[in-house]
């Protein structure tokens, strides 16, 4: 490989983004999932309370606990859809145009030429 040539192949890079967001949107989907599962816990939340050391008192709330749970997956749900929708799919366009375009044959210019028009 010569030192002109690129590192990379643009249509390689291409593919790996394409996994990555197909990866994203796969998560999201399983965080979203994740997060009804834990909702569908909340009727129950009693069950998950740790006793405090008295018997009137609780030193964790499992219906908090599984609130907040599923409030916070589904932040984490939002955000990886923000991901998708503001920046991978918006650098996936970007990404596509990187290629190579045909340039341009310019006249080659007689150096002595061109040093003739640079004295002047």
């Amino acid at each position: 490989m010569s030192a002109s040539e690129p590192l990379h192949n643009p249509a390689d890079l291409l593919d790996e983004l394409d996994a990555i967001i197909r990866e994203q949107e796969f998560l999201q989907l399983r965080t979203t999932a994740l997060q009804g599962r834990y909702k569908a816990l909340e009727s129950h939340a009693d069950r998950y309370d740790k006793p405090g050391p008295q018997p009137w008192q609780c030193e964790e709330l499992g219906s908090v606990n599984v609130k907040y749970t599923a409030s916070g997956l589904g932040y984490a749900a939002g955000d990886m859809a923000g991901t998708l929708k503001h920046w991978l799919r918006h650098v996936r366009e970007l990404a596509e145009k990187v290629r190579e375009y045909p340039q341009p044959e310019y006249e080659q210019v007689d150096r002595s030429q061109a040093d003739r028009w640079r004295s002047r």
